[in-house]
């Protein structure tokens, strides 16, 4: 681990790219022993950085390690949360779509490792607004696919998204809000006519009304 990292923070790109295909060995390898509270911090530290870099493979490999850690490093990894949720958000807005990829499923298994209504609060505190669009609706999407895997054993995560859904079908962008509409339709899926019930106490114009009936209604 400790070689693996120390390639991985290498200042030639084909180092740090190496060291990052050791540095997914040792995490396999792991599986079967754990991660210490030190290896945890190094990784982080070491993989943040990396999430930044200018070559794309290399941010992207960076959160995939990132997401293989965060399985097998247990309670070690839930102190580093507050650090690790606004890097993935950021990197939702990254230009090249393998990393947004790879952004989107370190929160989907930050999510899974530890509350996905938690992760989604934390999240969205630097997402639903972010300055840029891309960020938007990459989370909105994001968050839909978070639905089909969490809304059945979290009651609490669709009361939390939905009234910054409905704020983003407003958005300056169209992509956010055909991503919004579209996050709306699986709450649905999953809510069925109690989701009703819940769009009357927003208090919502007509036309938006209007609009969410005639897609729910396909």
């Amino acid at each position: 681990m400790e070689a693996a990292l120390e390639a991985a923070r290498s200042k030639d790109t084909k180092e740090r790219l190496a060291g990052l295909e050791r540095l997914h060995e040792a995490l396999d390898a792991a599986a079967r022993r754990g991660l210490t509270a030190a290896e945890v911090t190094a990784l982080v530290d070491t993989c943040m950085d990396l999430t930044r870099d200018a070559n794309f493979r290399v941010a992207q490999g960076g959160l995939q390690a990132l997401s293989a850690a965060a399985v097998v490093a247990g309670d070690h990894f839930k102190i580093h949360l507050n650090a690790l949720v606004p890097a993935a958000v950021e990197r939702l807005g990254d230009g090249k779509q393998p990393v947004r990829e790879a952004a989107r499923q370190l929160l989907i298994t930050l999510m899974e490792v530890s509350s996905s209504t938690i992760i989604v609060e934390r999240a969205g505190s630097y997402a639903w607004s972010h300055k840029s669009w891309r960020v938007r609706e990459e989370f909105v999407r994001t968050v839909a696919t978070a639905l089909g895997l969490f809304a059945s054993t979290e009651l609490p995560l669709q009361r939390v998204l939905l009234s910054p859904v409905l704020q983003l079908m407003n958005d300056s962008n169209q992509s956010v809000r055909e991503a919004a509409i579209y996050c709306i339709e699986e709450m649905y899926k999953h809510m069925g006519s109690q989701f009703y019930e819940e769009l009357q106490r927003h208090n919502l114009p007509a036309y938006m009304l209007r609009e969410i009936n005639s897609k729910l209604d396909k």
